[in-house]
């Protein structure tokens, strides 16, 4: 009997003991992640910084309008490869090298495709004579993508920390050469040409470090070639749409205000989309895990809680700080001629809230094999961005842009997929903790709208009301707190 109780413990043990590794593995990576990102965002934010006060509001905003109309291409270059490599690499380790080295083919033919299309429409969108010498320029970005690709398997084998060392890197000798421009007061022409050789670099970096830990037995596997394509091609449309309404406010407020507008459209969204680095990051440590765990629905739903809770507060926390001081961080960041941002930061950034739920829902979705039904939310997202442009942008000019921008993310991510029955479940697992931290969010805001005091004092009362409100609602718990603690303390042992 004691033999039997025994053997029947071992099992739960290894299990917990499994868990415990895994745990470890996802917040050693998603540590080294955030501490190379956060390096990161602080040189893309000097860098940002230095070029705005050094292009001005109106070479700003060419300069955005120029790589907001490319990012319309990206879709293309990139095709959604990623996380279908992911997904089956995770699965089929030994074959990590033959599947990199067909999607490295196809999307050589891609990237050249994409080049030449972006060239040929640019016409249409305004970019004639000295203007599409720039886009040319800037467009050669898109020949190193497939040199980029091998760098998944950072991702799968959870060893992020080469990917966030060598954006560490690239941003670096961007900030580097921003600098060295500003000073010298080149136009605009050598900043592009300085974007593309930090690409080139960036790019030659993964594929060499990636080499390593790819097998050297590669092959081109013709039938696996056109089943990535068919698996990608949902992900990929999804892209190309979510590149619309992700995009598309700047590329029109270039065609219907002016660029002046568009700089400090730009400037506001270059601040609220610095934070998207943290979801991204973190998930993409989560994502092989909830690859392999799909089939095990306790274990996944018990994944994507945890994503759903600390995305929701992290990204209501963001929301609240940033809300009060939104003026603030403009003229310390941008000076007095981009004042007219802070207006605009503070509504772009509650946008973060339908990031961050995505990102969520994206990476469970892709785990689950439901792809083909991404396409969806895209289309209505861009459908009502591009409509709301139309209606606000001629009154309200960049402050209609931003509203269109946030109703449109709201409604595509956070509700529209609550009418498919295979979504459904996952979609209000998200509502259960997105729509209380948004609530506690808004009312310690609130609280202190219309009392006079400090800025610095109203952000104290604001975020101290808002740390409440997540205890009492239980979106935070002392549970919480040494869980995280335990965790980076066993990743802290690892590392060591």
């Amino acid at each position: 009997m004691l033999k039997s109780a025994r053997n029947h413990e071992a099992p739960l043990t290894s299990q917990a003991e499994a868990e415990r590794d895994i745990g470890a593995r996802v917040s050693t990576n998603a540590g080294a992640i955030l501490v190379g990102r956060g390096l990161a965002i602080g040189f893309s934010l000097a860098a940002g910084i230095v070029l705005a006060r050094y292009l001005g509001s109106e070479k700003l905003g060419l300069f955005s309008s120029i790589y907001a109309y490319l990012a319309l291409f990206n879709w293309l270059a990139t095709f959604g490869f990623e996380p279908i490599l992911i997904r089956e690499i995770s699965k089929e380790r030994g074959s990590a090298g033959s599947l990199i080295h067909t999607t490295v083919v196809m999307s050589c033919f891609l990237c050249a495709g994409t080049f030449l299309t972006a060239l040929l429409l640019a016409p249409l969108a305004g970019y004639n004579g000295p203007l599409r010498l720039l886009l040319m320029l800037a467009a050669l970005e898109f020949i190193v993508i497939p040199i980029r690709i091998p760098g998944v398997i950072f991702q799968i084998d959870m060893r992020q920390w080469y990917g966030s060392l060598i954006n560490v890197v690239r941003q670096t000798i961007w900030l580097g050469f921003v600098v060295f421009l500003s000073v010298e007061k080149l136009s605009l022409p050598y900043v592009i040409l300085a974007r593309l050789v930090c690409a080139v670099v960036e790019a030659a970096l993964i594929w060499s470090y990636s080499e390593r830990l790819v097998s050297t037995e590669k092959h081109y596997i013709r039938e696996r070639a056109r089943t990535l394509l068919i698996q990608a091609f949902p992900i990929a449309f999804t892209s190309f749409v979510a590149t619309i309404y992700l995009r598309i406010d700047q590329v029109m407020l270039h065609k219907m205000a002016s660029d002046v507008v568009l700089g400090h459209y730009s400037a506001a969204v270059k601040v609220s989309e610095l934070f998207e680095l943290f979801p991204a990051a973190l998930m993409s440590s989560v994502a092989p895990v909830l690859a392999v765990i799909a089939t095990r629905p306790a274990e996944f739903k018990k994944y994507i809680d945890t994503s759903f809770r600390a995305f929701m507060v992290l990204g209501a926390f963001l929301c609240v700080c940033m809300t009060l001081g939104a003026d603030t961080i403009v003229r310390l960041f941008y000076g007095i001629q981009f004042i007219a941002a802070a207006p605009l930061l503070t509504i772009l950034i509650w946008s973060e809230m339908a990031v961050f739920f995505a990102t969520v829902v994206l990476n469970a979705m892709v785990a689950r094999n439901l792809q083909k039904l991404l396409p969806w939310p895209t289309v209505v997202g861009a459908a009502l961005n591009i409509t709301l442009n139309i209606v606000l942008i001629p009154r309200y000019s960049a402050v209609g842009a931003a509203w269109a921008t946030l109703i449109s993310y709201t409604v595509a991510w956070m509700f529209f997929l609550l009418l498919f029955r295979s979504t459904r479940a996952l979609v209000f697992q998200g509502l259960r903790y997105a729509i209380p931290t948004t609530a506690v969010a808004l009312f310690s805001i609130g609280v202190v709208a219309r009392v006079r005091m400090p800025i610095s004092a109203r952000s104290l009362v604001s975020v101290t009301v808002f740390l409440c409100g997540m205890f009492a609602t239980r979106m935070i718990s002392a549970s919480d707190i040494s869980e995280v603690h335990a965790l980076f303390a066993q990743a802290w042992r690892r590392v060591s």
